[in-house]
């Protein structure tokens, strides 16, 4: 139910006027990327499309240009019910909220126009408001909204809730259904199901789609330039080139190319692991500096401590696997005294752990090596995506070497990459798979830590 359009308080400043929307938008908020302007444009009109999709790289502005429609659409109508729906609440509020949130708080214009709630925002001049909405067909029941906007289609894991969107809008005869995307890798999925439709040029559906040529090189940087509307912003090509070395292949084609792949599974090219083998150096001798990553379990996965030296250098300090006895537990006596040995042994800088199951024994380590022990969830895509990826880049540059321990290899070779919107993190093929990949995790999050420590910069030391 939409709010009585009128001031709702003396203290509320009156929305400024403009000729159109676009124009509007520009005097609130800034000036627009010329993409975003031609889009708002179609997107604002009076007579628009229903149905609208648009592609296009990450960090050219997508999620602002979705976050000025929807203003356009709240402030410059009366009662106007937009609604956005996401993969997840939990990525709609850090992400297109967010995106709200941050032109509302720096316009002079806006601030002290708007109410701002934890899931809505509203508009009490206009009586209009956005909402957020989970996702699920539920969602879409006893609305009937003028916009509604999907931020990041791909990650969509069907089409029940756009289906449900799209009749909840029909009653109205300028309502709006727009899907702003990243490409992805599920070719069956919704998302790939509407760029689709793009290609195949159906009346039915509005389009826009930045992506560079899927035959071109990977450095062709007419190609970048194709794939991404921003590429003449300062700074750009230079962003683009740190991530096209950085990056694995799959993921700078999606996020930086615009491009479709076939796959989310391949994380290390074959052959890749094996070339940075490094044989006859295998375990550092005693008192080398180095960190640890410790990736336990209760029973059905394995338990795994890894090494990680000055020169990154990856060794196993121990795993310990299920043997496929039924009833088998980790031994967690053996995994203590070799945690102890380890730090006996080397000049252990710091050790990072994966918390679950083994809560009570790192607060103990924690106790034994103050300041020497942290905890690593990695379940935490913020924290495990970056992490994942500067492995993987390390790998292909050849910038970390391992003690060709077998059972690292496999775990290594076990583990396929998952997408999220915070970058590709490695996970098992599914959680129930007999495939370990506890050495791998412990590894990455090992070089990790190495990595980040050994890039602190020392205090200086003053002498008064």
């Amino acid at each position: 139910m939409a709010l009585k359009a009128g001031a709702k308080s003396q203290n509320l400043r009156p929305l400024p006027d403009a000729a159109t929307d676009v124009e509007w938008l520009e005097l609130v908020a800034g000036e627009m990327y010329p993409w975003q302007r031609t889009e708002a444009e179609i997107l604002t009109a009076e007579k628009r499309p229903r149905v609208a999709y648009v592609q296009v790289a990450r960090k050219n502005g997508k999620t602002r240009l979705a976050a000025l429609v929807a203003l356009a659409e709240a402030c410059r109508k009366e009662r106007r019910h937009v609604y956005a729906v996401s993969d997840s609440e939990r990525n709609l509020n850090s992400t297109f909220t967010r995106e709200l949130r941050d032109i509302i708080g720096a316009s002079e214009y806006l601030r002290d126009s708007i109410h701002i709630f934890k899931s809505h925002f509203e508009v009490p001049e206009t009586g209009s408001f956005i909402e957020m909405r989970p996702n699920n067909f539920r969602a879409s029941q006893g609305i009937n909204p003028h916009l509604v906007i999907f931020d990041e289609v791909h990650l969509q894991k069907g089409p029940e809730t756009w289906a449900g969107m799209q009749m909840a809008g029909a009653a109205r005869s300028d309502a709006l259904l727009l899907g702003i995307t990243t490409p992805g890798y599920d070719l069956g999925g919704l998302a790939h199901d509407l760029y689709e439709m793009a290609r195949a040029g159906d009346p039915s559906l509005y389009a826009r789609i930045f992506e560079a040529d899927p035959a071109a090189d990977l450095d062709d940087r007419e190609a970048w330039r194709r794939a991404n509307p921003c590429f003449d912003r300062p700074g750009f090509v230079e962003a683009l080139e740190f991530d096209r070395g950085f990056l694995p292949e799959h993921e700078f084609r999606r996020f930086r190319l615009g491009q479709w792949t076939a796959t989310d599974q391949a994380w290390l090219p074959y052959g890749a692991w094996a070339a940075c083998g490094a044989p006859g150096a295998s375990v550092p001798p005693p008192g080398t500096r180095i960190w640890l990553g410790f990736d336990g379990s209760y029973s059905g996965d394995s338990t795994a401590l890894v090494g990680v030296t000055d020169e990154m250098h990856v060794f196993v300090v121990g795993c310990w696997e299920n043997p496929g006895r039924a009833g088998w537990r980790v031994p967690r006596g053996q995994v203590l005294e070799k945690v102890a040995e380890a730090f006996a042994t080397w000049q252990v800088v710091e050790m990072l752990c994966d918390p679950p199951y083994w809560e009570s024994q790192i607060a103990e380590w924690a106790a034994a090596w103050p300041d020497r022990v942290s905890t690593f969830p990695t379940y935490s895509r913020a924290r495990m995506a970056p992490a994942c990826t500067a492995f993987y880049a390390a790998v292909m540059e050849g910038a970390l070497s391992h003690d060709g321990d077998p059972r690292l290899a496999r775990h290594v070779s076990n583990a396929v990459v998952k997408s999220s919107p915070l970058g590709d993190y490695i996970t098992k093929a599914d959680k129930d798979s007999p495939a370990k990949i506890d050495l791998a995790v412990a590894a990455v999050i090992a070089h990790h830590v190495a990595a980040t420590t050994r890039r602190r910069p020392r205090a200086k030391v003053f002498v008064v």
